[in-house]
């Protein structure tokens, strides 16, 4: 969809890429949300809640850019969303799928400061910033879950005492 921007404070370009960044932070709600159910229904209590957190936490940060298109004026898009995966192997594909998204999400997130920043769009720049500080916490997450695959096996064994850690992480 084309904008024509009200405001002089921000292109139609950058507008553009902020609802893209809202479908794309929806979409990943919808994985982790996937990925939650799946977790719940073969048994993985923690690793469900776990995911389930992640999948709203993905809801709050479409809502920056909402938030943000509103401030100057700009209605949001509502995007359709493509049905995501809601088959998987088990735990480990659900981990390691989660840190190839959160890799992909935060090269778009940089792509976002780049554009900001060559528009010399400080207010978007700052928005930008913001993500990347996010990308940061759930790259850790995702590679320090890696990390314990690698460290522990992915047996039974080793699956049923992850699944108990993660209580931790809620």
């Amino acid at each position: 969809m084309k904008y024509t921007s009200k405001s002089s404070l921000i292109s139609n370009e950058m507008i553009e890429v902020l609802n893209y960044r809202i479908e794309q932070e929806e979409y990943s709600s919808r994985i982790y949300l996937a990925m939650s159910m799946w977790l719940n229904n073969k048994g993985y209590v923690n690793a469900a809640k776990l995911w389930k957190k992640y999948s709203t936490e993905e809801l709050a940060h479409a809502d920056f850019s909402r938030t943000y298109l509103l401030s100057l004026g700009i209605t949001p898009c509502t995007p359709a969303l493509k049905q995501p995966k809601e088959e998987f192997t088990g735990l480990p594909e659900i981990i390691k799928m989660s840190l190839a998204h959160e890799q992909e999400i935060t090269k778009q997130c940089k792509e976002l400061a780049d554009k900001a920043f060559k528009e010399g769009d400080h207010m978007l720049y700052q928005l930008a910033a913001k993500y990347l500080t996010e990308q940061i916490e759930e790259l850790d997450k995702s590679q320090n879950l890696v990390d314990q695959l690698e460290a522990f096996g992915e047996d039974k064994i080793a699956m049923r005492l992850l699944d108990h850690e993660l209580e931790n992480y809620l």
